[in-house]
């Protein structure tokens, strides 16, 4: 009797034996062939609390389930396909959101770029990068001069602690470090002034908001002016124009260096119409002066004007996520 059962037990471990590896091969075999069903993307597990994540407007994520969109927009094969999976998840160039600072003012956050900045890491580029209406008035530079660039400013070192501390806790936990190339050097005539600086909240430069610049080019010329002693200032339009790709946002909005014709740079702080800072040196000093002036949106919103490192404007914020 107990042979018979033994018996048994044998063969249904081989039956059970053979079934495995049928099975097994049928998912192999799926899964090399890119047959296997994929997750409907439409439905994410939220990872901090196990709910069912769903498409929605991009003003109504919260920071953790934005953050987690644009994870997914990163993770797309193409550029293209980057911009397919925001539209399926309700973000789109253009998107606005109001912002609640902790200092109790009210900002407002716009889509200006979709998959643009390389993170710092290393790991390809940021999903979404974000504008933020200014956050504060500040100088660019306590020391009364641009030298130094970006890298060496009083502003961005305030960034680096005070201003990020002006954004709510959940969203300064998602912000991504990404590399921002600027004129870092101040006064200065060849493109190698400009280098990279790993930022988590950074300033717009000139070309990101303007696309290719040609200020100099429309007030001096293009040609090589005999008796002077700039020779050829098409290379300070070089400098300026090496400082980023415009985004998409700025681009379809029409924005150039003399034009704003849609009024997207007309901002404020505190209900009302202020300048605000671009991390853009600029690049000049005539005889006898010293570098004092980066450049700045006016408070008409005209894109290109010159402000004074020690005097405040408005700091319009980029961050990416």
């Amino acid at each position: 009797m107990s042979d018979r059962r033994g018996g048994c037990l044998t063969a249904l471990l081989l039956v059970l034996s053979v079934s495995l590896v049928i099975v097994g091969g049928g998912f192999l075999y799926l899964v090399a062939t890119g047959r296997m069903p994929l997750l409907d993307r439409s439905e994410v597990v939220s990872s901090s609390d196990d709910q069912v994540l769903r498409p929605g407007d991009f003003a109504d994520y919260d920071w953790e389930e934005l953050a987690y969109v644009a994870r997914l927009i990163a993770e797309a094969p193409s550029d293209e396909e980057g911009v397919n999976t925001a539209r399926e998840w309700g973000v789109e160039v253009g998107d606005v959101r109001p912002l609640s600072l902790t200092d109790g003012r009210q900002a407002s956050m716009t889509v200006v770029g979709i998959r643009c900045d390389e993170r710092s890491d290393g790991t390809g580029r940021a999903g979404l990068t974000l504008m933020v209406s200014p956050i504060s008035i500040r100088p660019m530079n306590e020391s009364g001069s641009n030298e130094g660039g970006w890298e060496a400013s009083s502003l961005r070192a305030w960034l680096k602690d005070d201003g990020l501390a002006l954004l709510p806790t959940e969203l300064a936990e998602e912000v991504a470090s990404v590399r921002k190339s600027t004129n870092n050097i101040g006064i200065a005539s060849d493109r190698s002034c400009v280098t990279a600086t790993d930022d988590r909240l950074w300033l717009f430069s000139l070309s990101e908001v303007a696309g290719e610049i040609d200020l100099f080019a429309n007030e001096y010329g293009d040609e090589v002016r005999e008796r002077t002693y700039y020779i050829d200032y098409g290379v300070y339009d070089e400098i300026l124009s090496a400082e980023g790709e415009q985004y998409s946002y700025f681009r379809e909005a029409g924005v150039t260096c003399s034009s704003d014709s849609n009024g997207v740079l007309a901002l404020e702080y505190g209900s009302a119409p202020t300048a605000w800072w671009y991390r853009s040196p600029y690049p000049v000093s005539f005889e006898g002066e010293k570098g004092t002036y980066f450049y700045q949106v006016m408070d008409t919103g005209y894109p290109s004007s010159l402000g004074s490192v020690g005097q405040g404007a408005g700091v319009t914020v980029g961050l990416c996520l």
